[in-house]
């Protein structure tokens, strides 16, 4: 009989455990070296990162977590992002992922009100509802305005300045390019990669002036935007989110 998998801990992201930990995200994402580089960086500032570590110090399982505020009008919920969740190749299939247990004691550990997460891949759902989590948003391509106009109702995640920075940095290495715009009283980060036709992540800088107008000029009004499928725990978040978490 195979032995239980042994348990998540934080990682102190030794440089063995970064490079196999850039590795794995490379390979199950996607990602260019650097951007992998970057990804592990921002973790090592902002975040934490767990790991179940396998004989002879072999991550066998890892995941990235990040505390966000979750803003609705003067309304605010504290969130964990659950980003970058892997398991190595040779261990999968054997109970070493991430259980509904080990997500409560996430939200424990970080006394949030929500777990959340986007999907890369929808055909994922089924694996993360087993795991407690519910969709509250699906994907779409929508227009600028329509993205606006909803999120003004809805939770959306209020990014520090630090966390934006973040967040280019990493997609710059990526290849996307990003175009900071005031429009209508708000400060917007339209993130684009090279050929696509949609704005694939749009971030909301803070503003100092307040509450910013629910309407957009008829010349920004066609920019589509692409939003994401998101899931969280607890799983009746009214939530809009065209940024990848």
């Amino acid at each position: 009989m195979p032995s239980d998998p042994p348990p998540f801990v934080e990682l102190a992201l030794t440089p063995n455990e970064r490079e196999q930990i850039e590795t794995q995200l490379a390979a199950s994402f996607g990602l260019t070296p650097e951007a992998a580089r970057t990804w592990v960086e921002t973790t090592t500032r902002r975040g934490v990162c767990f790991g179940r570590v396998a004989h002879g110090g072999v991550i066998a399982a890892s995941y990235a977590a990040e505390t966000v505020t979750l803003a609705r009008g003067d309304e605010r919920l504290a969130a964990v992002m659950l980003q970058s969740c892997y398991v190595h190749p040779e261990f999968r299939g054997r109970g070493y992922g991430l259980t509904r247990g080990d997500v409560a004691a996430l939200r424990r550990r970080f006394r949030a009100d929500a777990v959340i997460l986007t999907l890369f891949d929808d055909g994922l759902v089924p694996y993360w509802r087993h795991r407690g989590f519910a969709v509250v948003q699906r994907a779409e391509v929508t227009s600028l305005a329509t993205c606006l106009r909803r999120a003004a109702s809805a939770f959306s995640p209020a990014l520090t300045e630090e966390a934006i920075d973040a967040k280019l940095a990493e997609v710059s290495a990526n290849g996307a390019t990003a175009t900071d715009l005031a429009v209508a009283g708000m400060r917007l980060v339209l993130v684009r990669y090279p050929g696509d036709d949609a704005v694939d992540e749009l971030i909301v800088r803070p503003s100092p002036g307040g509450a910013a107008p629910a309407s957009v000029g008829a010349a920004m009004a066609d920019f589509r935007v692409r939003l994401k499928t998101v899931m969280a725990s607890q799983g009746d978040l009214e939530l809009v989110c065209a940024i990848d978490l």
